[in-house]
């Protein structure tokens, strides 16, 4: 137990747990954290990002080359292709409804977007043409993508190299069961604390809390926490608002301590943890891609 004391102050320290973000700007489309998209479990690196319009979200159609989609431009025509690796195939024109597969014209309910020369296309539209399965995880705002015969292999959390199962988990979407709670008060930098030495649970931190827990390679959201600066603290799902940190069962994996993996907003990740000596330890990185917020540590902690 002091072990676990110990990792509780290590994030106190940190300013984790009390980390309202209220001196951000208001949460809006303009400053909000950018949607990331993972393809068959993996991660994507984009020059532009996501964007969210009328509650129908485009990407930009190179991201989707990941999924063995290949593509091609035509300045002159401004049409877009994509196709896949069973020779079916789109073409797109932004701001036109019109698309065609294999040559037959289909109409989408709302048309491909130039955004900065790129071309971003209606994700759900041009995955499930040509399909794929498209989950979009309303927590962290991350899309998921995948292969019709893609399916995730659980053993990827208990292997050897720790880091690599961490970055498995965290690309696994959050399935909640319960109306989660609504905190929209500033940008959402993320924070993701593991049980020392394992992968298959974490609570995320992004001015609330949520727990999860990874079963049957699914990752389940037990429930939510705000502790607000003033004022009462809010709970959705198997937690209660009075929860106590050093004591709740949710909590009973980092009875030995824990491992915090922090994404600052200015393109730094932030690792710490305690060593033997209970001395706290940080290691900052530059993120390229968002899976590089988990690093390398240790003695497999």
């Amino acid at each position: 137990m002091k072990k676990f004391i110990s990792g509780l102050i290590l994030a106190l320290s940190l300013g984790l747990f009390n980390y309202s973000y209220a001196s951000a700007e208001p949460l809006s489309e303009e400053n909000a954290r950018p949607i990331e998209v993972v393809a068959n479990g993996k991660f994507i690196k984009m020059d532009i990002y996501p964007l969210m319009d009328n509650n129908r979200l485009f990407v930009p159609i190179r991201a989707l080359a990941s999924l063995g989609l290949s593509y091609s431009f035509n300045p002159a025509t401004r049409v877009a292709t994509v196709k896949n690796e069973e020779g079916d195939y789109l073409k797109i024109s932004a701001n036109s409804k019109t698309a065609y597969k294999n040559g037959e014209a289909i109409q989408m309910d709302i048309p491909a977007q130039n955004s900065n020369g790129r071309i971003l296309v209606p994700i759900r539209f041009v995955s499930e043409s040509l399909g794929y399965n498209v989950q979009f995880e309303s927590i962290r705002r991350f899309v998921f993508v995948n292969s019709k015969d893609y399916s995730f292999d659980s053993k990827l959390l208990y292997q050897d190299d720790l880091q690599a199962a961490r970055k498995a988990a965290i690309a696994l979407p959050i399935n909640v069961d319960f109306k989660t709670l609504d905190i929209s008060d500033g940008y959402r930098a993320h924070c993701y604390s593991f049980p020392i030495g394992r992968a298959d649970t974490y609570y995320l931190e992004d001015g609330m809390f949520t727990f999860v827990q990874i079963k049957d390679g699914k990752a389940i959201a037990i429930g939510q926490l705000y502790r607000a600066e003033r004022g009462p603290s809010l709970a959705a799902g198997n937690v209660s608002s009075e929860m106590s940190l050093d004591r709740d069962p949710v909590m009973e994996p980092y009875k030995h301590g824990n491992v915090i993996f922090f994404q600052n907003i200015d393109g730094m990740a932030t690792t710490a943890y305690l060593d033997d000596k209970k001395e706290r330890v940080t290691i900052k990185t530059r993120m390229n891609i968002y899976s590089d917020i988990i690093q390398k540590l240790p003695n497999n902690r």
